[in-house]
């Protein structure tokens, strides 16, 4: 204890008993100090990392701000080069089938070659669709710049069809039977010996058409017209394309049914889809529609919601969707068709006799089915796509289709040269033709002859 001597306020001395405090706790206080705040600030830290890491945040708390780093490596310019690709070998396929049939040498050789590259034109179609609908997502072409794309080429592969089938086939060979009747009963005799069902589709720009106009009654806001609950009526719209692509099918069924009979002037008009691939698009539709009233039920904006179209992560989401999308689509489309082919077979035994025949081509492969179990192949490919990759060159994107329809072009017809140069066609005696068409003009003259 210690005694210090203090005044007061009267002035009067005052002696006051002071404890002394020891230095060592004194200075032990603040070290305490010093050493519990970067513990304190090191469990806060950790505090707010497992916060992050056990609270996910919810889709409509997403945006920029923390938007991820990966970006798939192939752009939509990536998808539509693999789905001309797919469509040019469909052609190459075509003609060898055609070469395999005129001749049997030919079929010995190509038949393994041909029946592994015969999956690959049905996957020509999904990697069309994702790339034209990546630049509606991406913000880089609108809807209607699309439709009228694809009705223009629906419209010019259709009026070219026709001119050349009926201007050129059944002309020239109305020139010869004399009876144009004739002439199409043996143009769909032959059409049923080669497409086994009567009929064959080929115009993919008119499913284009019809899964941009789905999308288009399904996600895009007038600013016009159609306001209030007639926004109702814009989204009934989507039907439409939807019954075509039904009538489509139905048709295609009775075809190969035999019930009906379909007009060549019809087959541009078919769709190319397969069943289970038009679902899958219904499906891509339906998750980016739900996925914008998920986003916007909390307060958000259609723009905001477009804003987020445009992050990595919603692409990549995108990409993860479609990829287990396809491979359930594939295995769905290999039970159907399986099951259909032993309905029509009657039995399992009786469906692995029929499969032992060359020429057994099931009606469920006809109409479709089968044909999306490619798509398994096309999932893993998706993985790797982002539709907010933007091509170095967006210029090529519109000489890609020139140069794909080009190449169609030559292979065709130098095809048809190598179908005639291997086709087992017996040869022309010029000379009995030239002495038997002498020999009937001298009889008619003979004959008219007579009757002067």
């Amino acid at each position: 204890m210690t005694r210090r001597r203090r005044r007061n306020p009267e002035g009067q001395d005052a002696s006051v008993m002071v404890q002394a405090v020891p230095a060592a706790s004194v200075e032990a206080v603040p070290a305490q100090a010093m050493e519990a705040a970067p513990e304190t600030a090191v469990a806060q830290t950790t505090e707010k990392k497992k916060q992050h890491i056990f609270k996910f945040k919810k889709l409509h708390e997403r945006g920029f701000h923390d938007d991820i780093r990966y970006r798939g490596p192939i752009s939509y310019q990536g998808f539509q080069v693999l789905g001309w690709a797919c469509i040019v070998i469909g052609v190459v396929v075509t003609m060898m089938s055609l070469g395999m049939k005129a001749n049997a040498e030919i079929k010995t050789r190509l038949f393994k070659l041909a029946d592994f590259l015969a999956y690959l034109p049905s996957m020509s179609l999904p990697f069309m669709l994702i790339a034209n609908f990546s630049r509606i997502l991406n913000n880089e072409e609108g809807y209607l710049n699309q439709m009228l794309r694809n009705l223009l080429a629906t419209a010019g592969l259709f009026v070219g069809f026709n001119a050349f089938f009926y201007y050129y086939v059944v002309g020239a060979l109305s020139q010869i039977c004399l009876e144009p009747n004739m002439v199409m009963i043996l143009i769909m005799d032959v059409m049923h010996i080669v497409t086994q069902y009567g009929f064959v589709s080929f115009n993919i720009f008119v499913d284009l058409l019809l899964c941009t106009m789905f999308m288009f009654f399904l996600n895009y806001r007038p600013k016009k017209y159609f306001q209030g609950k007639w926004i109702i009526l814009f989204r009934l719209m989507g039907l439409l394309p939807v019954a075509y692509e039904v009538a489509s099918i139905a048709l295609k069924v009775e075809c190969a049914r035999g019930v009906i009979e379909l007009p060549v002037w019809s087959f541009p008009l078919l769709t190319v889809k397969p069943p289970i691939t038009f679902f899958v698009f219904v499906l891509m539709v339906l998750f980016l529609k739900f996925r914008e009233i998920r986003y916007c039920r909390h307060g958000k904006t259609y723009e905001d919601y477009r804003e987020f179209m445009q992050t990595n992560r919603n692409s990549l989401h995108f990409s993860i969707f479609m990829t287990v999308l396809l491979v359930v689509a594939a295995i769905v489309d290999l039970i159907i068709m399986i099951s259909l082919m032993v309905i029509q077979a009657g039995s399992m035994e009786a469906l692995e006799k029929m499969m032992e025949l060359s020429d057994y081509y099931p009606a469920a492969i006809a109409i479709g089915f089968g044909k999306s179990i490619p798509l398994m192949f096309v999932a893993p490919i998706m993985l790797l796509f982002s539709y907010t990759r933007k091509p170095k060159n967006e210029n090529i994107s519109t000489l890609i289709p020139v140069v794909a329809i080009g190449l169609i072009v030559l292979i065709v017809i130098q095809g048809s040269y190598q179908v005639l140069c291997v086709a087992n066609i017996p040869r022309i005696n010029y000379r009995e033709i030239r002495e038997t068409l002498f020999y009937l003009i001298q009889f008619y003259l003979m004959g008219i002859g007579a009757t002067t």
